[in-house]
């Protein structure tokens, strides 16, 4: 259902975009995620945008018609037919949605957040959620009704008087804008900010690499997500510091190279904030995302491979380095997953400290040392915790 942004407008507020994508792609992206095949538009002809949502659809293989009133979608469903009904605007969490859009059903709000948030109310206890999964014959019967009825509405009532069963939606999702209708601009933006806000939240720690991401992001994001697919524009960027700390060790200026692997971990945490406040609303938030662990991965072998040349592993012969190198490096990956104390873990983690933290070391021409110090400590603490946790146990 596409209907006006403004009541004497053609401009719908299902085309107001969200993290660079109208609301109304995200939606056909859930149904052709539900298993849909056909898709019905709602909607004024002369509407602003309406082929490109029509060619949208065609290209994600639904065959597409546009309907303008009850009668246009009688035409159109049969009763061996399955109904999907969105609401107008609707942008929901697909980690929420899709369980509902499995069965017939009613997808409903607690009356009050509901009726607050711009959705209809069905009785003194609940609001629709805009969306319905409902048998095509139920269609049949907005024949009974005026040619002008409208729609959703209808269709919702002829459901419920039909028995449909009714699935609660969580209230939280409502005041986290997983769950909303989207009025305008303003609405829009403040729902980026809220998957901004809540991909900072989850990535918050104390481990000073990761709270400097955080803050950069969190300066800088009105203008990243005024750019369509910002975060792959960040995740873009953090190849010039990976590329130019490669170069630098290739000519020795070994300090300098810690500081651009610091850079370039530091990039890959900003783009793993926006990718996944990005990510929300949309079906990849779904599904798992290889590209952080492979990031993370690549910057461990480009801070091994550095900090072993920085020990002296291009000296004929020496293997100390590199086995200095891949115990530090190993040390922090296996920290990060599996230390005792998982509020340490973050800064096992945190390759901008750690990396700084070499730098300062070899300026200082104590990296040797350095290294090894850090990695004895580590060993000597966890020893002894697991140590004192078999004798406390007994075993």
């Amino acid at each position: 259902m596409l209907e006006p942004l403004a009541a004497d407008g053609l401009m719908t507020r299902a085309a107001v975009r969200v993290n660079g994508e109208a609301v109304v792609e995200q939606q056909l992206a859930l149904a052709v995620a539900a298993g849909a095949k056909r898709l019905l538009l709602l909607a004024d002809r002369r509407t602003v945008g309406l082929d490109e949502v029509v060619e949208t659809a065609r290209d994600a293989g639904l065959e597409t018609r546009i309907i303008a009133d009850a009668p246009g979608l009688c035409a159109e469903v049969t009763a061996a037919d399955e109904l999907l009904v969105f609401g107008d605007a609707l942008l929901t969490d697909p980690v929420l949605a899709l369980p509902m859009l499995a069965a017939p059903g009613i997808a409903t709000l607690p009356v009050e957040a509901g009726l607050a948030a711009g959705f209809e109310r069905i009785d003194a206890e609940t609001a629709w959620g805009g969306v319905l999964v409902i048998p095509g014959a139920l269609a049949e019967r907005l024949r009974q009704l005026p040619r002008d009825c409208d729609v959703a509405s209808s269709l919702l009532r002829i459901a419920l008087m039909a028995g449909v069963v009714t699935r609660g939606v969580d209230a939280g999702a409502l005041a986290d804008l997983r769950w909303t209708i989207v009025r305008s601009h303003a609405d829009g933006q403040a729902i980026e900010m809220q998957r901004l806000r809540r991909s900072l939240a989850e990535a918050k720690a104390r481990a000073p690499g990761r709270a400097l991401a955080g803050f950069a992001v969190s300066r800088l994001a009105n203008r990243l997500f005024e750019a369509d697919r910002s975060p792959a524009l960040v995740w873009l960027g953090a190849l010039l510091p990976a590329a130019a700390a490669i170069a630098l060790a290739a000519f020795s200026l070994y300090i300098a190279a810690f500081f651009a692997i610091a850079l370039t971990w530091l990039t890959v945490r900003g783009a793993m904030i926006l990718d996944a406040a990005d990510r929300q609303g949309r079906i990849a938030s779904a599904l798992p995302d290889r590209r952080p662990d492979a990031a993370l991965l690549g910057i461990d072998l480009l801070l091994l491979a550095v900090l072993a040349l920085a020990l002296g592993a291009g000296a004929q012969g020496q293997i100390l380095p590199w086995f200095q190198s891949v115990t530090f490096v190993c040390m922090a990956r296996i920290g990060g997953a599996a230390f005792p104390w998982t509020n340490l873990r973050p800064f096992f983690e945190d390759r901008f400290s750690q990396a700084i933290i070499l730098q300062i070391a070899l300026f200082l021409d104590v990296l040797g040392p350095t290294v090894m110090v850090m990695a004895m400590l580590v060993m000597i603490v966890w020893t002894a915790h697991q140590t004192l946790g078999r004798l406390r146990s007994g075993h």
